[in-house]
């Protein structure tokens, strides 16, 4: 299970997603979270921290950087972070080039209180 003082990055390029993740993340416990609003942005902050995350959340359509562009970007720096793709377009291609891409897990938006923290939870116990 993931260290409750672990730093947790949300990346989403709608403020309420980023805010109703935080709140999830806060009712589970976790109070370390910082947010980005597109890839690029969340390039910055990894590199800031030097990649010490217990995970990261990111959507995948963004504006400026999308998720799988940054995906692609921080496994050239690290194979070992956790990356969770929010998406609301799940079919089987979209979910396979994430995978291929190193995804850890994968969440269908919208996320709400109550199905975020059974979901994020549940993804939290397994890392």
């Amino acid at each position: 299970m993931l260290n409750n003082e672990a730093n947790i990055l949300v990346v989403d390029d709608t403020m309420i997603m980023r805010e109703m993740l935080r709140r999830v993340l806060a009712t589970l416990g976790y109070n370390n979270v910082l947010q980005a609003e597109h890839g690029e942005a969340a390039l910055k902050v990894l590199e800031q921290h030097d990649y010490q995350f217990g995970v990261v959340f990111m959507d995948i359509v963004m504006p400026c950087m999308d998720g799988k562009t940054a995906l692609k970007k921080i496994r050239e720096k690290t194979s070992t972070l956790p990356v969770v793709m929010l998406t609301s377009v799940a079919d089987d291609e979209s979910i396979a080039e994430c995978e291929q891409s190193g995804i850890t897990r994968y969440v269908l938006k919208p996320v709400n209180a109550k199905s975020g923290v059974e979901t994020i939870g549940g993804i939290l116990e397994t890392l």
